[in-house]
């Protein structure tokens, strides 16, 4: 069954225990998943910690990425799911691991999806966030969950093994635009927005809504590019039909 998982990919953001990366990499093993990418993790390959908790599992080692950051990580990705137990203004519309299994369970069929886990101190930054098509949590018997990385990894594989033991056979959805499609697409937008002279305080509150709008849309390459022609036509415009502004026109 582990051909079932070959779209998908494990990303753990700055582990800082060479032993908690052996443990989840254990994890992967048991459940067929066999991609693993790390965002700026600790030296872990040769530690002997790592080693340990990841018996049997070395060859998931031996083949993962490491990247400098998150959104490295993911630009290849079709869709982006973050654990985090943590809610917010910017942090909305949770799923609940279950739910998220059998939708991802779906997608992995015919795209790349990315799994992400935070820091085991701090989990991900609120910018970090905005990078998710879908926020995932554990459901806990405490009011403030705080699962070990490790078995965050263990509970997330698991729930997706299951879910796809229970109906192999699924629907293929169309293929969505890759993460790096939609940084263009938002540098696009942002830079029109500075261009009609949006005033915006340091916060950058519209630029991050911006994004959050993004990452929860649900289009592939072909919407992408529909939108990225809409920006070049309000370029054109103010370039020959309205007087020129003080912004630089691309």
């Amino acid at each position: 069954m582990t051909e079932t998982f070959d779209n998908l990919y494990i990303v753990l953001t700055e582990p800082k225990n060479p032993g908690n990366i052996g443990a989840s990499v254990r994890a992967m093993k048991n459940m067929g998943l066999a991609h693993l990418r790390l965002v700026n993790p600790v030296p872990f390959r040769d530690e002997d910690e790592q080693k340990k908790m990841g018996y049997r599992s070395q060859d998931i080692v031996r083949n993962c990425s490491e990247f400098s950051s998150l959104q490295e990580a993911v630009q290849d990705m079709s869709a982006v799911f973050i654990t985090t137990s943590k809610q917010g203004k910017w942090r909305k519309d949770f799923l609940d691991i279950r739910d998220a299994a059998e939708h991802i369970a779906a997608l992995m069929r015919n795209q790349k999806i990315a799994i992400v886990f935070g820091r085991e101190d701090k989990g991900i930054s609120i910018d970090e966030s905005q990078l998710a098509n879908y926020l995932i949590y554990i459901p806990s018997a405490v009011h403030y969950p705080s699962l070990n990385l490790s078995q965050a990894v263990m509970v997330t594989a698991y729930e997706i093994f299951r879910a796809a033991a229970k109906n192999p056979v699924r629907k293929s959805f169309p293929v969505m635009a890759e993460q790096n499609d939609f940084s263009r697409l938002e540098e696009n937008i942002w830079d029109l927005m500075k261009t009609l002279e949006i005033r915006e305080g340091d916060n950058g509150k519209f630029h991050r809504s911006l994004k959050r709008t993004l990452s929860r849309t649900h289009w592939t390459r072909a919407d992408i590019a529909v939108m990225d022609r809409a920006c070049k036509q309000i370029r054109w415009y103010l370039s020959n039909r309205v007087r020129p502004l003080s912004g630089s026109l691309k």
